[in-house]
């Protein structure tokens, strides 16, 4: 009896809770809301405070870093960066990228819908770390990185460098935009 009555209970509470959660029949705002907590190694700025976003903008010549036919930028001109990890001991990483969230191996990819037809823009992403220079080319792309170990956590200094596989005049005029995604983990 007493399961029975506990069963009662717990659907009623349960019935009631998704009832309560239902959208409104109106409103003006609605805001879908996420969060990213990053793990235990992660981008940040120099002060150790993660970076889940950053935008960049590509111009002709916008990094010193690329070609200067190319469209380019890099961090550095927007907010300088450091791989970073938690524990001095896990002072290797690996960093993946991958644009459309899929990882596919398929070169990353810009795409333009201005004027009457899809127009695309292929891309590479690099990285600097001192004189050191490791190229992403696909999505899933992968390289490995040592940090340097600091008494609490490990850190290296870092810049990011976005720039098209052509010459800026190659392309069709119009806006291009895209979203690459990098995902930092520890090696073991």
């Amino acid at each position: 009896m007493k399961i029975r009555t506990l069963i009662a209970g717990v659907t009623g509470v349960l019935f009631s809770t998704a009832a309560l959660a239902t959208a409104p029949s109106h409103y003006d705002t609605r805001f879908n809301i996420t969060a990213e907590v990053p793990d235990s190694a992660f981008i940040t700025d120099p002060q150790g405070t993660p970076v889940t976003e950053i935008d960049l903008r590509l111009i002709p010549a916008g990094s010193h870093y690329a070609r200067s036919t190319a469209l380019s930028a890099d961090t550095l001109g927007v907010k300088p960066l450091r791989l970073w990890s938690n524990n001095s001991g896990e002072n290797r990483v690996k960093i993946t990228l991958d644009d459309g969230n899929s990882a596919n191996g398929a070169p990353f990819v810009l795409n333009s819908s201005s004027g009457s037809r899809l127009e695309q823009m292929n891309y590479k992403v690099s990285t600097i770390e001192g004189a050191e220079r490791k190229e992403f080319l696909r999505s899933g792309a992968d390289n490995s990185y040592v940090l340097t170990k600091q008494q609490n956590h490990a850190e290296k200094e870092i810049v990011f460098v976005v720039e098209s596989r052509q010459a800026h005049n190659t392309y069709q005029p119009g806006s291009y935009g895209g979203v690459v995604y990098a995902n930092v983990a520890v090696i073991p």
